[in-house]
């Protein structure tokens, strides 16, 4: 912060990544070892799957006396139908179906089944000869053969069918499910923000009728505690009230609070605090993110040496077109310095960074005695 050479030193140019850094890494590699189990399980359940359909249907034919397992050619031939099974149901029809565009969807069925047919010929001529002499399907010239593949091609696309609807009703009602919960979390934030609002609405009402009270109370007696008073409740209704258009307010309002905190700090401290402060410009018709400015200024009043009037504070605020240039400078305090988080800082970047991204600019200066902070807007 402005002038805080020791508890929390601000580098020559402002920069918070370095404190998030470590947190957002450790998240993405939960998230990642998080989503690697998830893959994991899925392909295990579905190995198993196919493992019991295996079993399942082999067990009938051995019991039955109709075949004898010869292993080569069942790893073979289901890694075959596994691999027509999920080009159909995790690419084709994603790709195709899902999007409506059947008749590429059929052109790619249609070249998915010649292929599946054309490999499944190549096993049984080729591969399965060539690592055993016990091939216990038809061999391809025979006309059993061409009648399996035809079938087992279209039970496998039936069944990749099957699995697609399947997952994809789930999904949507797993989504469903999500948006019924986020809208019914909405809704309890939105009745909780009206209560909140209510609530505001009641409190700042008495706070600023107390305000009156003790200005009324208090001017007969001391005309610089009435002032006090008053410059209190200007500035606290300045920070309650909402904004006028799109989240900004006037310039010419935010220059006046700036001054409103200039001035009642002038009289908590006998006016001796020395400051610098100008207005350069025509800031008319201007507006401007609220409570921007004030952070800058808070952290020179909260920092700074501000009685020595060979270095007062320097607050500029300057008006050329819709640039809005915005200076502080301030020698620093020595002794012990206020303990201090940054957070009203960052969340000040933040909000600009939401509001004018790439439309602003901010150097933070640190030096041996003095601290200057350098904002430029394009309004």
């Amino acid at each position: 912060m402005a002038g805080s050479s020791s508890g929390c030193p601000m580098p020559a140019v402002l920069s918070t990544a370095p404190a998030f850094r470590l947190p957002v890494f450790a998240f993405k590699c939960q998230a990642f070892m998080t989503i690697g189990k998830r893959r994991v399980e899925l392909i295990s359940k579905h190995i198993a799957v196919w493992l019991l359909y295996i079993l399942y249907e082999h067990s009938i034919l051995i019991f039955s006396g109709q075949l004898a397992i010869n292993y080569w050619e069942v790893i073979l031939n289901f890694t075959l139908y596994s691999l027509l099974f999920y080009t159909n149901a995790n690419l084709l029809l994603p790709r195709f179906y899902a999007r409506s565009k059947y008749i590429q969807y059929i052109l790619s069925l249609v070249i998915l089944s010649l292929l599946f047919a054309a490999l499944k010929y190549a096993i049984n001529v080729s591969i399965l000869p060539a690592l055993t002499n016990e091939v216990l399907r038809s061999a391809p010239a025979n006309s059993l053969f061409w009648a399996q593949v035809i079938y087992r091609g279209i039970y496998f696309i039936s069944l990749s069918f099957g699995y697609w609807f399947a997952t994809n009703t789930i999904q949507l009602e797993r989504q469903k499910r999500v948006q019924e919960q986020k809208l019914r979390l909405a809704e309890q934030s939105l009745m909780q923000s009206e209560l909140t609002f209510l609530k505001s609405q009641i409190n700042p009402h008495f706070l600023f009728n107390t305000l009156n009270f003790l200005y009324a109370q208090a001017y007969p007696h001391s005309e610089e505690t009435a002032k006090g008073i008053l410059l209190l409740s200007d500035i606290m209704r300045y920070a309650l009230k909402e904004e006028e258009h799109d989240g900004k307010v006037m310039l010419e309002s935010e220059i006046k609070h700036l001054k409103n905190y200039i001035d009642i700090n002038q009289l908590r401290f006998n006016n001796k605090l020395q400051i610098q402060y100008e207005v350069l410009g025509s800031v008319q018709f201007m507006m401007i993110l609220p409570l921007v400015l004030i952070t800058f200024v808070e952290n020179c009043f909260k920092h700074g040496d501000l009685f020595d009037p060979d270095n007062p504070l320097v607050i500029q605020l300057k008006m050329t077109e819709n640039r809005l240039s915005f200076f502080t400078r301030n020698k620093k305090r020595t002794g012990p310095k206020e303990k201090t988080t940054g957070i009203g800082l960052i969340n000040t970047q933040k909000r600009l960074d939401l509001a004018y991204p790439n439309r602003y600019s901010l150097d933070v200066h640190d030096e041996q005695d003095y601290f200057m902070y350098k904002l430029a807007i394009d309004l």
